[in-house]
């Protein structure tokens, strides 16, 4: 039995974007980096 499973993302992106949102995002990004870099550690110690 075969599962196929399909991730489907949307962006919606408005026209114009603040700069504090701009740094939302970057923050967003850098933790979800940080959260990336701590599962690898923990991954690769097992």
């Amino acid at each position: 039995m075969k599962f196929h499973l399909f991730f489907l993302t949307i962006t919606i992106q408005k026209e114009t974007i603040s700069e504090n949102e701009i740094k939302q995002e970057q923050q967003y990004k850098k933790i979800i980096d940080e959260i990336r870099d701590r599962r690898s550690k923990y991954c690769t110690h097992l």
